[in-house]
């Protein structure tokens, strides 16, 4: 437009160019800084929504190695609940063969107990049979002057099979008590203390058929 219009004072035209210029790198002044203000509030906003990924990230890698430890954990704690069940069930059976196994024991010990008792009875028996037997007979050939005297004899064996009788079953009591738990004490004392007054009361009836016996036959 200057070039067009020559009337225009060169002046002037250098004036109006230097102004245009001032004007034009002022306006490109602000041009820039608004791109570089948009430019640093876009990074800004780019960095932030970066971290913003970084930290999701992150968070999902810890939520995933969480959830990863806790499984192993729940697996460790499967096992491990798994293998005392095992382990307990184990140590049941165990005790079950174990209560089996001294439960017999007890009562192959009692069994044999009773028959060494009935057998050392029996012998001891055969033998006081046999006593009384060649007592009866040299009584009979030394013609006894009283007969009270031959009683006693009898009463006083009946006596000492009785102290027999009785260490025989203190030493049987003391043994089952010391095999059998203390909760079957009771029935045990009761079942020995029966067995014992029975043998005693058998034994009272043969000392006392033996005594009828002798008294009859001297008669």
């Amino acid at each position: 437009e200057l070039n067009e219009n020559q009337s225009t004072p060169k002046k002037e035209k250098q004036e109006w160019l230097s102004k245009q210029k001032e004007n034009f790198q002022h306006y490109q002044a602000e041009e820039e800084a608004n791109l570089l203000r948009r430019q640093r509030q876009y990074l800004e906003l780019e960095c932030r929504r970066f971290k913003r990924r970084i930290l999701i990230a992150k968070h999902n890698v810890e939520q995933d190695l969480v959830r990863e430890e806790l499984n192993k954990r729940q697996t460790q704690k499967d096992l491990e609940h798994a293998m005392l069940l095992r382990h307990h069930e184990s140590m049941q059976e165990l005790e079950v063969r174990q209560l089996g196994t001294i439960q017999k024991m007890r009562t192959e010990l009692i069994r044999l107990q009773h028959q060494t008792e009935l057998t050392n009875q029996l012998e001891y028996n055969k033998r006081r049979e046999r006593e009384l037997r060649r007592k009866h007979v040299m009584e009979v050939r030394q013609q006894p002057k009283s007969l009270k005297s031959k009683e006693l004899q009898i009463k006083k064996q009946f006596q000492d099979t009785c102290k027999i009788q009785t260490r025989q079953y203190k030493a049987l009591r003391n043994h089952l008590l010391e095999t059998t738990p203390k909760s079957d004490h009771k029935a045990v004392l009761k079942r020995l203390k029966e067995e014992q007054t029975r043998k005693l009361a058998i034994l009272a009836e043969q000392y006392d058929h033996s005594i009828n016996d002798m008294l009859s036959t001297q008669a």
